[in-house]
C-alpha cells in the first residue's frame, strides 16, 4: 500500500465522518473494514459517496447477475486489478457462468467475439464483453458494438451497465495506483478471497 491505511476501526473527530464509519461498521456485520475501506476512508466524503454509488450498482439494477458480474470481472481482468477479481470472479460463478466462461473473461484477448455458446458465454455475455473491453480500451464504441447490445438491453440496463463499466474502471485504476491491498503486481487469475 502506498498509503498507510486509516485505523481499524477508524476514529474521527468530526461527528459526521464517525456516524458514516458506525453505519459502516454495522453494515460489515462480521467482516471488518476492507483494504479498500481504510484506504477510501482517508476522505470520509469520498468514501460516503463511493458506498453509496457502489451499493446502487451491485443492488438497484435491472441487469442480470451474470451480466452484471461479468462487467466487472472484465474490466479487473483487462486492467489487471487481481483485488476487483478476486471479489466478483466467484459472484460471477453463482450468477451462473461456467468455468470455461469465467476463464474466457479473464484470459480472452480484447475484442475477441465468439459465437453464441463459444468459450462458455452465450450471445448475450459476447455482447457485454465486447462492450466492456471497447469502453475500457478504446473508449469510443463503434456503432455497430452498440447497436449489438441494443438488441439484449433496454435504455436503463444499457445506462447501468455503461455506469458499471466505468465506476469499476476507476475502482481498478485507484487499487492499482494505490497498491490497496499490496495486490497490484498480482496477476488476476492467482487472486484468491
Amino acid at each position: 500500500m502506498r498509503l498507510p491505511y486509516v485505523s481499524n476501526p477508524p476514529q474521527f473527530a468530526n461527528a459526521e465522518h464517525q456516524a458514516f464509519v458506525e453505519r459502516l461498521l454495522k453494515a460489515r456485520g462480521r467482516h471488518s473494514l476492507s483494504p479498500l475501506d481504510l484506504t477510501l476512508l482517508h476522505s470520509p466524503p469520498l468514501a460516503r459517496g463511493f458506498m453509496q454509488f457502489f451499493t446502487a450498482i451491485r443492488g438497484k439494477t435491472t441487469l442480470p447477475a451474470d451480466i452484471l458480474e461479468l462487467a466487472m470481472c472484465r474490466v479487473g481482468a483487462l486492467n489487471g486489478a487481481a483485488f476487483e477479481w478476486m471479489h466478483h470472479m466467484p459472484l460471477l460463478k453463482k450468477a451462473g457462468v461456467s468455468d470455461e466462461g469465467i476463464e474466457t473473461v479473464r484470459t480472452a484477448i480484447v475484442h475477441l467475439t465468439g459465437k453464441p455458446g463459444e468459450k462458455g458465454l452465450d450471445a448475450r455475455l459476447w455482447a457485454v464483453m465486447n462492450y466492456v473491453d471497447v469502453m475500457t480500451k478504446d473508449v469510443q464504441v463503434p456503432d455497430a458494438t452498440f447497436d449489438t447490445l441494443r438488441q439484449i438491453l433496454d435504455s436503463r440496463q444499457i445506462v447501468e451497465l455503461t455506469l458499471t463499466i466505468a465506476g469499476y474502471n476507476a475502482v481498478s485504476r485507484f487499487l492499482i495506483a494505490l497498491n490497496v491491498a499490496e495486490m497490484r503486481n498480482t496477476k488476476v487469475g492467482d487472486a484468491k478471497l
